[in-house]
This record gives C-alpha cells, structure tokens and sequence, in this order.
C-alpha cells in the first residue's frame, strides 16, 4: 500500500492491486499501472509518502 500526505492534510491511498510499481525522480514521485502513468505527485505538495509491502 501507498498512502501519500498532501502539504494542505489530504492524503491518498493506493492499494497493491491499483498499481504496479512507482518511481521517484527527485522531482515528482510517480504511480505506474501496466506501464502507464496513473498518479503524479509534485513533491514540492507532498508532505510524506509511506510504502508498505
């Protein structure tokens, strides 16, 4: 599971069947499902992201 805390206190969630894999290229952290790109997150709006296996 992911869950991602927004600067302004929302706070998403992706369970382990919504993706795939993420990356993080020092700018934005990214949530990938079969390839493709489903959830962008600016870093500069996040305030913390926990990932559980």
């Amino acid at each position: 599971m992911i869950q991602i805390t927004m600067a302004n206190g929302c706070h998403d969630e992706w369970k382990p069947e919504e993706y795939t894999d993420y990356m993080y290229d020092g700018k934005c952290f990214v949530i990938i499902r079969g390839g493709q790109w489903v959830g962008i997150y600016n870093m500069d709006s996040v305030r913390k992201i926990t990932v559980d296996k």
